[in-house]
């Protein structure tokens, strides 16, 4: 999380960075231990099974918010476990009023977890699980003390799970609270346990069309709210919000924030972790890359794209992505380096993309060229026959023939 984020709202607190994050959500606790030096901490769960006990469906969310914490740092839960090196247990009890997790230790209490019966949400598996790993709340606070402000900046649900904080204090806005990790508490159980870097190691989808497996990554339709931060092992990997209408501004950088689906900051990918490839909806998004070779796909709407550093690739498989009266606009393309992919306009069009210095009604006749009234490069594509441009990209570097992608 960076000191300038431009979510985080003037509440007069202080912001914290990744250490000092870290820092609030492990102080005086202790976490379970490798002893066997396998790489991975082994813990037992058990479900108790007094009179009141959990249900299938609460067992299965159970087991997903397990896995949730898994995925992205060196644990490994197994039910009934015999040699295991830290232990876990999920109780019903109505004599607690919400929800309660204990840390680790040698204490009897030591890994148990607590509901009442109307609190069994996934949110609160996976924040009580957390406290079983040795996480604390980021603020000084508890249930029975309870909190009437946040600590700090990052002391929200949009920074962590651990949270008793809306989004809303910081700037930032969910449309439910998460069901997962979020950015500090992955920091946070990767200091403790070591980061999972053997999880999803293939090429990964985030968002719509997803690929990766678990509910809260993975979005049906424009209803369908997100709140995640993603945290992946290797492989060339897309986030996609193309199923939103909405003005979004899709960030690709490490320790970022992503404002999704008409939310603010309701998407984040964890530090040390790398997404290459960015999908936009059909609204005016933004879309900014990182240090890698990125794929920015804008969609509909009059998008802006940033590449980063990389030898980058901006995509256009239709020409209403990119129409002469809503434009969309590159702002760092790099001639030589950067490519737009226009190989999808020639198969939309059924045509092949020819230069020229003026339309003369052919399909396919293509104009690469500067306009001094907006003090921007361009390219205009004729993909109709009409003698007009159907298609048009601004640029606000030099493009060249060279790097337009054809078939």
């Amino acid at each position: 999380m960076r000191r300038d984020d431009p979510h985080a709202a003037r509440i007069h607190k202080r912001s914290f960075d990744k250490q000092q994050a870290v820092e609030q959500l492990t102080r005086e606790t202790d976490k379970w231990h490798d002893w066997n030096r396998n790489g991975k901490t082994e813990i037992s769960y058990t479900f108790n099974t007094h009179a009141q006990r959990f249900n299938e469906a609460q067992k299965r969310d159970a087991r997903r918010s397990m896995q949730s914490w898994s995925d992205v740092a060196n644990l490994d839960f197994t039910e009934n476990g015999r040699q295991a090196e830290g232990r876990l247990s999920f109780g019903v009890s109505s004599q607690v009023d919400t929800a309660v997790g204990f840390f680790p230790g040698q204490f009897w209490s030591s890994g148990n977890t607590l509901y009442n019966p109307s609190r069994v949400t996934r949110h609160d598996l996976t924040h009580e699980i957390g406290h079983t790993l040795g996480l604390t709340h980021p603020g000084h606070y508890d249930g029975w003390t309870g909190a009437s402000a946040p600590a700090h900046v990052q002391d929200s649900r949009a920074h962590s799970v651990m949270s008793y904080f809306d989004a809303e204090h910081c700037g930032k806005q969910l449309g439910e609270p998460p069901k997962a990790p979020m950015m500090d508490d992955i920091s946070a159980v990767q200091k403790r346990y070591g980061a999972n870097h053997h999880i999803r190691r293939e090429d990964n989808t985030y968002g719509f069309n997803s690929n990766s497996g678990r509910d809260y990554y993975s979005l049906e339709n424009h209803r369908d709210s997100a709140a995640f931060c993603i945290w992946d092992g290797a492989g060339n990997d897309t986030l996609d919000v193309s199923g939103y209408g909405n003005d979004q501004v899709i960030n690709l950088r490490a320790g970022s924030f992503s404002d999704v689906g008409g939310l603010r900051g309701n998407v984040s990918i964890a530090r040390d972790c790398a997404i290459e490839n960015a999908i936009g909806g059909s609204g005016h998004d933004a879309l900014i890359g990182n240090d890698a070779a990125n794929r920015l796909t804008g969609g509909g709407g009059a998008d802006r794209l940033r590449g980063g550093r990389g030898a980058d690739t901006f995509v256009y498989k239709r020409a209403s992505d990119s129409t002469p009266e809503a434009p969309d606009e590159i702002m760092d393309l790099s001639t030589g380096v950067d490519k737009m992919d226009l190989r999808g306009l020639e198969n939309e069009a059924n045509a092949h993309l020819k230069l020229v210095t003026a339309f003369t009604g052919r399909a396919g006749e293509t104009i690469v060229s500067f306009d001094p009234a907006i003090n921007r490069y361009f390219v205009a594509i004729d993909l109709t026959g009409t003698g007009k441009p159907s298609f048009r990209v601004n640029s606000t570097q030099l493009i060249k023939p060279k790097d337009i992608l054809v078939n």
